[in-house]
């Protein structure tokens, strides 16, 4: 009987778009196979909506065409959890092994469709939200994220609250059109209140659980970012939101996110040092050159060096995991150095030794190649500095002033076998070569 209905605006909006609405319902279900024929069960919806009520106005187009597509998504809603209750009765009325193996094989692959289908629509939202201007962005996630009021927010940047209030009204609707690109349909007409982020991204917006997809979120995209530098010869703290304390050395660079189960940090440049904020529920992980180093709450400096992450510990526990799968774990006094080909060198510091004295305007050197050295004061020297290839590796023990390196290295062939002088090729660059035999 509905194969011989003439087309009407629902029906019409359905065939054109068929394929599309066939790929929205596969991302929903993880099925092609299952897609086609819940779309058949989408036509048939709409066709006896269409004889049950010949006498009612048509709507228009755009509007049939979202109807449609919410038609279809509370189809494949009603389609995984029927599924998902058959699969539950079998696994308790089933004795067979092979049987229970096969529904949780079907469960895992619907578990797996759903998770990507989930990333794939954060992943459009966090796209949304990074082509936003910073202070949008900013105040958009404390709002909707950290439930920041609005007057808080208005008096932290400086604004007034309209102004807060159009800021998270835009980056919704970029979220919100972001959602509607994903599904494949197109945003409607604002025509009332804007809904709250978990509304749109829950079953209304997109036919998964919102909680689930609202955990997702909270886990994938951060609630606080931000990128630290610093310039030759400058050194600088920064206090984040949960009250960890970074201490950037001078040259250095580091990347922060803060997520909902975890705190993370990448090292990419100099050495920073961490007093890290207890919170058992969130680890905080600093990764560098592939290698991660996890805590709770402690005290601790990260460094990279010619290619090697060193780590020393001033108080707590820290656990150090190279990219090649091996760890340490190291407590107060302790230090380990993961050089290029993956070894570890672990060490002592003892009770004389501190740990990131360039927090107190010094560097201690303790049998470190002359090579090193330079590098390490080049974060410092507003001059170029260079180690000739016959001195590089020459020791050096001692305690450097870090506001009068300058003066240590003209003073440097007193103690040790070297010449230093100003190249005429390189405007103020000072080189340190090995003293030629006399």
């Amino acid at each position: 009987m509905s194969a011989q209905l003439s087309p009407t605006p629902l029906l019409r909006a359905f065939q054109d778009s068929y394929q599309d609405l066939v790929r929205f319902i596969a991302r929903r279900t993880g099925s092609t196979h299952d897609a086609r024929e819940l779309a058949h069960d989408t036509w048939l919806r709409l066709a006896e909506r269409t004889e049950s009520e010949p006498g009612e106005r048509p709507p228009p187009e755009p509007a049939a065409r979202a109807y449609v597509y919410t038609v279809a998504e509370n189809i494949a809603i009603d389609h995984l959890r029927r599924r998902q209750r058959g699969m539950e009765r079998f696994a308790s009325a089933s004795q067979d092994a092979d049987a229970e193996a096969g529904a949780a094989h079907d469960h895992s692959t619907h578990d797996i469709a759903e998770r990507l289908s989930h990333r794939q629509a954060l992943d459009a939202v966090d796209a949304a939200l990074r082509q936003l201007p910073q202070r949008s962005r900013d105040i958009f996630l404390a709002d909707r994220l950290e439930g920041t009021g609005h007057a808080e927010l208005a008096e932290r940047y400086g604004v007034s609250i309209k102004t807060v209030e159009r800021e998270v009204m835009r980056a919704l609707d970029s979220v919100e059109a972001a959602v509607h690109r994903w599904r494949g349909d197109t945003a409607p007409v604002r025509t009332g209140r804007r809904r709250a982020l978990s509304a749109l991204l829950g079953v209304a917006g997109m036919g998964v659980g919102s909680t689930t997809l609202w955990q997702a979120w909270r886990q994938w995209i951060p609630s606080y970012q931000s990128t630290l530098a610093t310039a030759v010869g400058r050194v600088r703290t920064q206090t984040l939101p949960d009250g960890t304390r970074l201490s950037l050395d001078a040259a250095s660079r580091a990347e922060v996110a803060y997520y909902a189960t975890r705190r993370a940090v990448q090292l990419l440049a100099g050495s920073v040092f961490f007093d890290v904020a207890r919170d058992e529920t969130r680890p905080f992980v600093v990764a560098a050159l592939g290698h991660e180093i996890t805590v709770l709450g402690t005290r601790f400096e990260a460094a990279l060096q010619d290619g090697d992450l060193r780590v020393a510990v001033e108080s707590g526990q820290v656990r150090v995991r190279s990219s090649s799968g091996e760890e340490r774990v190291l407590g107060a006094g302790d230090s380990v150095r993961i050089d290029a080909s993956q070894r570890f060198t672990t060490a002592h510091l003892g009770e004389a030794v501190a740990v990131a004295p360039w927090r107190e305007g010094w560097l201690d050197f303790h049998h470190v190649p002359l090579g090193e050295v330079v590098s390490r004061l080049a974060r410092y020297s507003p001059r170029p500095l260079r180690v000739e290839p016959d001195a590089a590796s020459l020791p050096v023990f001692g305690r450097v002033h870090i506001a009068q390196a300058g003066t240590w290295l003209r003073l440097l062939p007193g103690s040790l076998p070297v010449q230093v002088w100003e190249d005429p090729s390189i405007p103020h660059a000072i080189v340190i070569a090995r003293r030629s035999p006399s």
